[in-house]
């Protein structure tokens, strides 16, 4: 069953299975968190703008939070969304410029367990003598 019209990208469901949290149409190289029940209607978020590159989302164990990130390509932190009062905080501030795709939270909620890819590439060109 369709739930909604337009992009849906790296839906998750709530633990509960009340709420699908996901990134809508990419937009001036951003994504909106948008959020709907199992039935389509939607339900009401903050504006948060998410980055289009890689998995973004993740509800808490207890699903009355969600985990995001949120920052330019290369310096995403992790943030919080209280979903019954509707505020954010901000849980890092991260200084490495590596890029990340995916995380997860550990089932206790403890810990946030994610990758880092560094771009560290060298280009040399060599330029080889002509064989006679």
């Amino acid at each position: 069953m369709r739930l909604v019209m337009g992009a849906a990208l790296n839906p998750v469901w709530s633990p509960d299975g009340t709420f699908i949290a996901y990134a809508g149409t990419n937009s001036s190289g951003s994504e909106p968190l948008k959020a709907v029940g199992p039935d389509g209607a939607p339900i009401e978020v903050p504006p948060i703008r998410l980055s289009p590159n890689g998995e973004r989302l993740r509800f808490m164990p207890n699903g009355k939070s969600l985990v995001y990130t949120q920052g330019a390509f290369g310096s995403q932190d992790f943030w919080v969304l209280d979903l019954a009062t509707k505020k954010t905080r901000q849980l890092t501030h991260l200084n490495n410029p590596s890029v990340m795709r995916a995380f997860d939270v550990t089932a206790d909620g403890k810990q946030i367990v994610f990758d880092r890819l560094r771009d560290n590439s060298d280009i040399v060109m060599i330029e080889l003598p002509h064989a006679k």
